[in-house]
């Protein structure tokens, strides 16, 4: 599975169209960029997508973050709406709560830098997790190693929380975090167009044209 981090419609209709994105992950500060009111961004990519798309709750102790997740399921009343949890203390028994009361909803732990948030948010019931990658670089955590740990404990546990990690800067920690057990990735929109559109392959692909074109050209000229 792939997701895609973002909350620009333009570039989610356009990743949509490939028929490869399972849904869309958002948090306040993607909203922010889009200088929309929240509402009506998250009801235009729900109507842009067929997919899973997150939204973050906000607060800091388990009794904000419970009341804004009631607000967010409330609000928009859809099946495919799936909540953002951060995975600390409160926000762990949040989840634990939250899926008691609400077993259908999928559930995200996120903000997560260790592979002990990981464990806990998958022992409350987190339908997945996200990892910072990038993030635990800047700080000189081995991310490759809190996603390894991660999965292995998991696999030896028989947890069914799947790793969806986030936090990238360029393709190779993509292919990499996948490589060491991470089940899905959320990815920015240019990260998407990056892992395609290679400067050879385009190059190659450009020539194959203008050689077909050159063909074609010839073929009528015998006719």
């Amino acid at each position: 599975m792939l997701f895609l981090d973002t909350a620009n419609i333009k570039q989610i209709k356009h990743a949509e169209q490939t028929g490869i994105i399972q849904g869309v992950t958002t948090n306040p500060t993607i909203l922010l960029k889009e200088n929309i009111q929240h509402e009506t961004i998250i009801k235009d990519i729900l109507q842009a997508t067929s997919g899973i798309v997150f939204v973050q709750t906000i607060g800091e102790t388990t009794t904000e973050i419970i009341e804004d997740a009631t607000v967010i399921l409330e609000t928009f009343q859809d099946k495919r709406v799936a909540l953002k949890i951060p995975a600390h203390l409160d926000g762990i028994q949040a989840i634990k709560e939250l899926k008691t009361t609400y077993p259908d909803v999928a559930v995200l732990g996120t903000a997560i830098y260790a592979t002990e948030q990981n464990l806990l948010a998958a022992l409350a019931g987190a339908d997945y997790v996200a990892p910072y990658i990038n993030r635990m670089q800047n700080n000189r955590i081995d991310a490759y190693n809190v996603i390894a740990e991660t999965r292995k404990i998991y696999d030896d546990q028989k947890l069914q929380t799947k790793i969806l990690a986030a936090s990238f800067k360029n393709t190779g920690q993509i292919i990499e975090t996948l490589s060491k057990g991470a089940h899905t990735v959320t990815i920015p929109y240019e990260l998407l167009v990056a892992m395609a559109n290679k400067e050879l392959a385009l190059g190659a692909i450009k020539q194959f044209n203008k050689d077909a074109n050159t063909l074609l050209r010839e073929g009528d000229q015998h006719e």
